[in-house]
């Protein structure tokens, strides 16, 4: 009987042990998913769209050599032309990652308009405050030779039957002294969905 009920214990404790390294929280409804599978939850533009446009164009961008021809680039903000709320600093952003990790991309990137204010900022702090005795010398961030600007719009048509959303988008890269654009590519997305 002895055996017994310190081998129960013996495994009271071991199962204890484990389920203390590894707690579970939260409902049983939530799981984790690949972020890279495809979602088909709604024709809505989403982490599939997203990735997909951003690693083709980046991709196809890195291929070509075009982004090499230029010492600086920066990236502007793609433009939300679609009928949706899409959060486009995620496609930029993946792009510049993407170009950034590259070993083929010799061209150096520089902050874009919109990182820039942070980066003044800084500068001015260093520089007019008085607190520092190595502040970091105003006037020397690098220019972009080359900016790459972009959209994603959509035509979404609907009956009683299906839902269909188009949406195309397009990416270019310009040399900022003479406006020449030096790479474009568009990448398009269908998606239907039966009601």
């Amino acid at each position: 009987m002895l055996k017994k009920i310190l081998s129960v214990s013996a495994l009271a404790v071991i199962c204890g042990c484990s389920m203390v390294n590894a707690p579970v929280v939260g409902s049983s409804n939530v799981s984790y998913g690949d972020p890279n599978a495809v979602e088909t939850v709604n024709t809505d533009f989403g982490s599939t769209d997203l990735n997909t446009v951003a690693q083709n164009m980046a991709d196809d961008l890195i291929k070509s050599g075009a982004l090499n021809q230029c010492q600086t680039y920066t990236v502007s903000p793609v433009r939300n032309k679609t009928d949706q709320y899409i959060d486009t600093e995620n496609i930029t952003q993946s792009i510049k990652v993407r170009l950034a990790k590259s070993n083929l991309v010799t061209a150096k990137y520089v902050l874009s308009q919109a990182q820039m204010q942070n980066q003044t900022d800084e500068l001015a702090r260093q520089n007019n405050s008085g607190l520092y005795k190595n502040p970091t010398a105003q006037g020397k961030m690098l220019a972009a030779q080359c900016r790459l600007d972009g959209f994603v719009s959509n035509i979404t048509k609907t009956n009683a039957d299906v839902k269909d959303v188009f949406y195309q988008f397009n990416l270019s890269l310009i040399k900022v002294d003479e406006g020449e654009e030096i790479w474009a590519n568009e990448k398009q997305i269908r998606k239907t969905e039966v009601k």
